[in-house]
C-alpha cells in the first residue's frame, strides 16, 4: 500500500506550527497518529481557519525539536519530523470552502484523517 495524505489540526493557541515551518522547514509531530514515514499532512490552522500547509513525514520516532516555538511547555514525548513541502496563501482551503468538499470541522479535527476521499482530492487539487 502507498502513501497516505493526511489532514491534521495545527493548534496555534499551544505552538506556533507557522513559525516552525517557516524558519526551521519543520515541526515536531506527537507520535499517537498512525502517521509513516512518506505520508503527506495537510495542516489545518486553528488560528486562520484553513489549510496552509502541506508537509511530510521524514522520519519518525524523533526527539521533540520544536520546543521554541511552543506557547507552552512543550511535551518531552516521542514524534514524527514533518518537513515543510508548500506553503498556500490563497482562500481556496478556507474553512468554508473546505465544508463544500465534505469537510467536517468540530470534534473530527482531534484526530488526524485520510479517509475522506474527496475533500483529499479537492485539497491536492490545490497544492
Amino acid at each position: 500500500m502507498g502513501n497516505k495524505e493526511w489532514i491534521a489540526f495545527a493548534n496555534e493557541k499551544k505552538c506556533n506550527h507557522a513559525k516552525s515551518l517557516i524558519k526551521s522547514g519543520f515541526i515536531s509531530w506527537v507520535n499517537t497518529a498512525n502517521f509513516k514515514v512518506g505520508d503527506i499532512v495537510y495542516l489545518f490552522m486553528s488560528n486562520t481557519r484553513n489549510v496552509r500547509f502541506k508537509t511530510q513525514v521524514v522520519a519518525d520516532n524523533c526527539k521533540r525539536e520544536d520546543s521554541e516555538y511552543w506557547l507552552e511547555q512543550a511535551p518531552a514525548d516521542i514524534t514524527f519530523r514533518l518537513k515543510l513541502v508548500a506553503e498556500y496563501s490563497g482562500d481556496q482551503l478556507n474553512e468554508s470552502v473546505l465544508i463544500k468538499h465534505g469537510f467536517k470541522g468540530g470534534k473530527s479535527l482531534q484526530t488526524p484523517s485520510y479517509k475522506n476521499e474527496i475533500l483529499m482530492d479537492y485539497i491536492k487539487s490545490i497544492f
